[in-house]
């Protein structure tokens, strides 16, 4: 993949053709932000079918110790912890998750299935830290780091608090549409169409009753078609080509989406 803008489209270069299948080149049945909103809800959709977009953030670490994923996050690839900037992170460690763990509000105490001392669990045997009266605790090993997730919140272990930053690798949704090129060029025909076939059914419903109708609805049929139909249609088909990208391919694109000015 040659990264540049021209493997990208724009909103308006969608636009122009959906306008046109719809026959709303004044777009007076529906409003340019409305158009646009369809478009993109149809690329955070492609986001979640296709995992295309990479992406990854660095946080103070919270004093509380409880972290909201950012929006537009999902699937949390990888957490780590480091001291300074991202340009020198090389004595990062990683945070690994632990089932069930839930911390207080504020940071200090948990709950969690393994709780580490175990005394008397007939499940899951003693293995935490020790205190100063060699006393097993419930702090676990000190050298590693761990967390929980509850409805959206990342609860991470009391011993984390010795790193000043916390770095989330995750998939997101593509980024809010502007006037840049940010529509991957695989896309294109899979946005139009699921774009047009909204308008459409708008169409449809105004038609009701009139000559029209019967047009409207040939025209939904033919572009759920063109959509869905499997394998080939062109939502299968932007899968596919999401999903073949090679390594490269994907961090070309995640350093393009990057460096946009919003």
């Amino acid at each position: 993949m040659n990264l540049s803008p021209h493997n990208f489209v724009t909103v308006d270069q969608i636009l122009s053709d959906v306008l046109s299948i719809v026959d709303d080149s004044g777009m007076k049945m529906r409003s340019k932000g409305w158009y646009t909103s369809q478009i993109q809800q149809c690329l955070e959709e492609l986001s979640f079918d296709t995992f295309l977009s990479e992406q990854n953030d660095s946080f103070d670490v919270p004093e509380n110790l409880r972290l909201p994923m950012p929006k537009g996050a999902f699937n949390l690839r990888g957490i780590y912890l480091f001291n300074g900037n991202k340009c020198d992170i090389n004595k990062a460690v990683n945070v690994y998750l632990k089932r069930n763990f839930i911390n207080s509000q504020s940071g200090k105490g948990y709950v969690a299935e393994d709780m580490w001392s175990n005394e008397g669990d007939a499940f899951h045997t003693p293995r935490g830290g020790r205190d100063s009266n060699d006393r097993r605790t419930s702090n676990g090993p000190n050298n590693l780091f761990y967390y929980g997730m509850q409805n959206g919140i990342i609860m991470l272990s009391e011993n984390c608090c010795q790193y000043q930053k916390v770095m989330l690798v995750y998939n997101g949704i593509l980024a809010d549409i502007g006037d840049v090129p940010l529509i991957p060029q695989f896309f294109r025909q899979a946005v139009i169409d699921w774009t047009s076939l909204a308008a459409l059914k708008v169409k449809r419903t105004q038609s009701v009753g009139t000559q029209h109708h019967s047009h409207w609805t040939t025209m939904i049929r033919e572009t759920d078609v063109s959509l869905n139909k499997p394998f080939e249609g062109s939502w299968a088909k932007a899968e596919l080509r999401a999903k073949k990208l090679d390594r490269k391919s994907r961090n070309d694109i995640k350093e393009y989406m990057t460096s946009l000015n919003y």
